[in-house]
């Protein structure tokens, strides 16, 4: 097709002037980010020799208000206006969800449309469906904005010929921006989480993300980028933020650590260990600098190569602008890049895994209760690095937080451990884990 040098996001006017590529687009979805694709399609009018001409928009609801204006005529509640379009060579989808976002997508690429989506909770479902779908069409099938903090590390994933030994990442924006104004503001977890809803920073229903499982489902998505293949939500340890208090991150500082929810994956012969969940990452460095919604990941291969990168976690821009470099992709007739699935590696247990550990206990203000704690710890072969005991402002009257940091150890040995500490009379309520990693860079 040809095409002057620029984008067309509204009218699907042509002028033939030069020879150029042109992208029929159909678009699922006009929240946030689908209205941030349209926003950034029309500051890049004239920028390359790319044209895209968005055909039409599948939306719920036809009279509901938009981020953007678009005119009604390009709205449509029926995604068959988009799917049986034969002049629609391209869909988005930013719908969100499993039905119908998931017929939506095979039925495209079943009829040669390259799709693009940013629903990671459907690729870490049903991935490896889409994928192979994606291939025997011979579509391009474009999940970048699947994952912010990594977009642009995607195709070096999937196309390099090592490996990777250990890759770590701030993955969700609502949790990296709750703990850090936990931190500055000096407040617990519940008015921060509110403030976060009211900001749009976090959903009235924040669990998929404060409770660690966006965050695990887009782990999951770079596995299968990686291992060509998409491992189950449930061989996952996955653990929220729920329990963090302002207390632990003072605790945390005055150890060298800042506390983030953290993807971790390691790669060791024909054993993965995959895992989310709060950590202590040591202060000033690599992830734990990034504040507020920002994200970030840290990858190592098998040969010493280390790469990162970070970008902002939440907003329409920084999706969409994942979403336009696909779309450019999609433009210079790139092909769809996947791993061949490689050996299937066993995944390691839980309570198998060694790190250090940092344990608080809320215990009565009495002689002896050290020497109890740290008794039970040493049984367990739990030696200790460091202790911190406050017993100023007790809340409640008597009982006073005793903070612990452990060597390594191996975690179910930790979790006997605490098991027995939690019911001594000395100790008040469930005791407080989280694990210690050193990052990458």
């Amino acid at each position: 097709m040809t095409g002057k040098d620029s984008y067309d996001t509204m009218s699907g006017k042509r002028d033939l002037v030069m020879k150029d590529k042109v992208v029929h687009l159909g678009l699922f979805g006009l929240g946030t980010v689908g209205g941030g694709v349209i926003e950034l399609l029309s500051r890049k009018k004239g920028k390359d020799h790319h044209k895209f001409v968005l055909e039409k928009i599948a939306v719920k609801h036809l009279d509901k208000k938009r981020p953007v204006p678009v005119p009604l005529y390009r709205l449509t509640a029926d995604p068959r206006e988009i799917l049986a379009d034969p002049k629609i060579d391209t869909v988005v989808e930013v719908m969100g969800g499993i039905d119908p976002a998931k017929e939506i997508i095979l039925e495209a690429l079943k009829r040669g449309k390259n799709v693009i989506t940013a629903n990671k909770a459907l690729l870490a479902q049903a991935g490896s469906e889409i994928f192979k779908q994606a291939l025997d069409s011979g579509c391009y099938l474009g999940v970048r904005a699947s994952n912010i903090a990594a977009y642009r590390l995607i195709e070096s994933l999937i196309s390099s010929p090592f490996q990777f030994e250990k890759l770590i990442g701030i993955f969700n924006g609502t949790c990296n921006y709750i703990l850090t104004e936990m931190e500055k503001k000096g407040e617990d977890f519940s008015p921060i989480l509110k403030k976060a809803q009211e900001i749009g920073y976090a959903e009235q229903n924040p669990s998929d993300d404060i409770d660690g499982y966006d965050t695990a489902h887009k782990l999951i998505v770079l596995l299968g980028l990686a291992l060509g293949y998409f491992p189950p939500l449930d061989s996952l340890f996955i653990e929220g933020i729920r329990r963090i208090s302002h207390q632990d991150i003072i605790f945390a500082k005055e150890l060298g650590y800042r506390i983030k929810l953290l993807a971790i994956a390691k790669r060791e012969a024909s054993e993965l260990e995959a895992r989310v969940h709060p950590v202590l990452l040591p202060w000033g460095r690599g992830l734990a600098r990034l504040d507020g919604i920002e994200n970030g990941v840290e990858l190592r291969d098998e040969v010493g190569v280390e790469i990162g990168m970070q970008a902002p976690g939440a907003g329409k821009y920084p999706a969409a602008t994942a979403i336009l470099e696909d779309l450019v992709s999609v433009a210079r007739g790139r092909k769809l890049i996947y791993p061949q699935p490689k050996r299937y590696l066993a995944f390691k247990k839980m309570g198998e895994i060694k790190t250090k550990y940092y344990l608080r206990f809320n215990a009565l203000d009495e002689a002896g209760v050290l020497a109890k704690i740290s008794g039970i710890l040493g049984d367990h072969n739990i030696s200790i690095k460091s202790v911190l005991q406050k017993g100023e402002n007790e809340k409640p009257p008597g009982v006073v937080p005793v903070i612990i940091l452990t060597h390594r150890a191996r975690e179910d040995d930790i979790q006997d451990a605490l098991g027995k500490i939690d019911n001594l009379t000395i100790v008040r309520g469930k005791s407080l884990l989280i694990r210690v990693e050193q990052g990458i860079f």
